[in-house]
């Protein structure tokens, strides 16, 4: 039997969650219940949210791909090709178009638009047809034109509105109003915690997960995070030629339109660990919470949980490269859980108590905070900038907005040289420690995660050696060694370099 492949597409995603999806599915169900001889193929092309308009559906999204399989004989002759339209299909310029079609019917496939029920094949190139194929490519082109003009046009009016201080309507992050407002919804406060509870230590994914209903994901709560109009500023695109492609690419800035959902220091600060973050790359903790926090002192790698089964009567961290292939690592050392949670629970206060100064910093350093990522940000302006004075050297504007953010770089610089040279932070926002205190005894993967980005690690050697990478306060790193285990008290010895002997039991208590 033939097959019948259906074809969908929509240009913007907020049609995801429209009728243009379920609409173009349903007319494909429709099709294939009137004609029973064909079968359908085994996988729908979709292009969600990709333009007909500058081709690339057709060279890097799924109609690419649906034309390889033409090709390379996937589809054979006698299948049919579903669109809902022919703009569906392209939105090209008419000879573009034709030249795609060309490719599918000399394969002896057809073309069928379930709009107006017209049946393309390799007849339609020898006949009248092929008139009226051109006239449809050509409408469906010059609506997207005069669509993609119009578009334009309301988009410079708003620059221009944006930029004398007057309120846009536009589409919006799910916090802010179409005009610019916090909503009153919840939606603002579910930001907002966002960026606090980040800067708290909780991990992303958790973070993500709790507030399901904003973020499908850890990416897009990423994504969320480093939106601009968070702190009130619209980040305008513009689009350019690159290799002969039109992209959509960061443009200008305009500050102060939207009402702000966070503070300037506690966004920048967000960027900072985010960018950390993407150093790090740390584990993610989901029942192991010290997962991400143990290192093999011999090859480096992450220590890894294995549970207890009936040989090995309790959990043990082991090398996972070691576990992976005994030729990579030389340390075999199985240490108890018990014995890293006691030497965790005795180590991680210092370390965890600067982690949390960091949220509660000093007007001074808060300061020094916001000029950082202000001048990071026009550093990424310029590189943006500079690669569109290379890609069209007519472009005056662009480079009139690349000679201010020299300007803008140098005022920021000096604002930032005149500071107090300190770092030391301070707590006069959490004076009574309550805050540390709420930290270090409540949500435990929390603490593990704001521990690795502060860059604490428990070095694990294969002498049963525990020892933290740095020191956390002024006093030495702390080091200890676990020495075995004692059946008759079923507790586990750990020796200070002193010589002090000390044991724990199952639950990692002294």
């Amino acid at each position: 039997m033939p097959f019948a492949v259906p074809y969908l597409r929509f240009s913007s995603m907020e049609q995801k969650d429209g009728d243009s999806r379920r609409r173009q599915r349903q007319d494909f169900t429709d099709w294939l219940a009137r004609n029973p001889e064909y079968t359908e193929y085994e996988r729908r092309f979709e292009d969600l949210g990709v333009s007909g308009f500058d081709g690339a559906h057709a060279t890097d999204g799924e109609l690419s791909k649906l034309l390889a399989a033409i090709n390379e004989g996937f589809i054979p002759p006698g299948s049919v090709v579903l669109v809902e339209a022919m703009d569906r299909f392209s939105r090209l310029k008419p000879y573009d178009t034709l030249s795609h079609l060309n490719t599918i019917m000399k394969a002896g496939v057809a073309l069928v638009t379930l709009d107006d029920n017209q049946h393309y094949d390799i007849s339609s190139l020898e006949n009248d047809s092929l008139l009226y194929l051109a006239m449809k490519a050509k409408a469906a082109h010059d609506y997207s034109k005069r669509l993609s003009g119009q578009i334009t046009k309301s988009y410079v009016g708003r620059t221009q509105l944006a930029k004398g201080g007057e309120t846009i309507k536009r589409r919006n992050p799910f916090w802010l109003t179409s005009d610019g407002k916090l909503r009153d919804d919840g939606s603002a406060k579910v930001i907002q915690q966002a960026f606090l509870s980040f800067s708290n230590g909780v991990p992303l994914r958790l973070i993500a997960n709790r507030n399901s209903e904003h973020f499908a994901n850890r990416q897009s709560l990423k994504h969320a995070l480093k939106n601009i109009a968070a702190i009130g500023h619209w980040q305008r695109t513009k689009t350019v030629l690159v290799e002969g492609k039109s992209r959509r690419v960061p443009g200008e800035l305009i500050k102060n339109v939207f009402e702000p959902a966070v503070t300037e220091e506690l966004f920048y600060q967000v960027q900072k660990m985010l960018a950390d973050l993407t150093e790090l790359a740390p584990t993610v903790a989901r029942k192991f919470s010290l997962a991400g926090l143990l290192e093999c002192g011999e090859c480096g790698a992450n220590m890894v949980l294995l549970r207890q089964t009936a040989r090995q009567q309790t959990d043990v961290v082991r090398c996972y490269r070691r576990m992976a292939n005994s030729a990579n690592c030389t340390n075999q050392k199985t240490i108890p859980v018990p014995v890293v949670y006691w030497f965790y629970a005795d180590t991680r206060k210092p370390h965890a108590l600067r982690a949390y100064l960091r949220t509660q910093l000093p007007e001074t350093q808060r300061l020094r905070i916001r000029l950082e990522g202000q001048i990071d940000q026009v550093k990424q302006q310029q590189h943006r900038l500079r690669r569109l004075v290379m890609l069209d050297e007519s472009d005056k504007d662009a480079e009139a907005e690349y000679t201010q953010l020299i300007s803008t770089k140098k005022q920021l610089e000096q604002e930032l040289a005149s500071l107090p040279n300190t770092v030391t932070a301070g707590t006069e926002a959490d004076p009574a420690g309550w805050g540390f205190y709420r930290l270090m005894h409540g949500d435990k993967f929390a603490v593990s995660n704001l521990l690795q980005l502060d860059g604490y690690r428990i070095i694990c050697h294969k002498n049963g050696t525990l020892k933290v990478n740095r020191s956390g306060d002024d006093s030495p790193a702390a080091t200890v060694q676990y020495i075995g285990y004692d059946r008759k008290a079923k507790r586990w010895n750990i020796e200070y370099p002193d010589g002090l002997v000390i044991s724990v039991n199952n639950k990692g208590s002294q």
